[in-house]
């Protein structure tokens, strides 16, 4: 028998509409390629232009469109995951990956034009028993000031997350909070017009999340190709 050994495994997902949410939201990586996934490294290109990811010096993603997801298998350890971008500076950052655990990384696009980075992990919200959080990230930089309303499980009338809802290439607890509720769907809907809840019937993008008590999602608004935004859980 012929194994095939990589330490590297690379597979890019591009999301093409919100039908691919359920598939692509989970947290744990996709069973693929060749041979088990001892640990992942999961990148959110939010940036304006493809790009390349490498790590420790191997590339495992070529050319990863703008708006898309893709994840690569690592070693459990300490790596240097290195963005390239197809013009232009390329960044580097520091993660520590660990049996069974996805790191999360966001290429985004800092005020300056050049490429930055976000660290997605969330290890500091904590969600008492019988409660759910979810929070929502705008990294989509082409759609500018976005409408994002939601209902959630103790609260049906639509209501707006926050105003005005620019493109993030910086987020903390301040500006990416996590709303809390009972247990239950929450329902997050996007638009860019009309600028009020007049929207909410007709909205383009839209994703209904059941959670249980204790659990948490974080929806990511990505640009779509040829136009709008596209939603993505993790």
């Amino acid at each position: 028998m012929i194994r095939f050994v990589m330490r590297f495994a690379g597979r890019t997902i591009t999301l093409l509409s919100l039908a691919l949410l359920a598939a692509c939201g989970s947290d744990s990586p996709t069973a693929c390629c060749h041979g088990p996934l001892n640990a992942s490294v999961r990148v959110v290109n939010a940036f304006t232009a493809p790009i390349d990811v490498l790590i420790d010096g191997s590339v495992a993603v070529a050319g990863a469109p703008a708006g898309s997801v893709s994840l690569s298998a690592a070693e459990v350890g300490t790596h240097t995951v290195m963005l390239r971008p197809t013009t232009g500076a390329s960044v580097s950052q520091s993660i520590t990956t660990s049996a069974g655990a996805l790191n999360t990384i966001a290429v985004v696009r800092a005020s300056s034009g050049a490429l930055a980075t976000l660290t997605l992990d969330d290890t500091n919200s904590v969600v008492p028993s019988g409660a759910t959080k979810v929070r929502v990230l705008h990294l989509a930089p082409n759609a500018g000031v976005l409408q994002v309303y939601r209902t959630q499980p103790d609260y049906q009338q639509p209501i707006d997350w926050q105003f005005p809802f620019t493109y993030q290439s910086q987020i903390d607890a301040l500006s990416a909070p996590f709303f809390q509720s009972t247990v239950g769907s929450w329902d997050i809907r996007v638009w860019q017009t009309p600028a009020d809840a007049s929207g909410w019937a007709n909205a383009p993008a839209r994703v209904v999340i059941p959670l249980n008590s204790g659990e948490k999602k974080t929806v990511l608004i990505l640009d779509k190709p040829g136009g709008g935004v596209i939603l993505q859980l993790i």
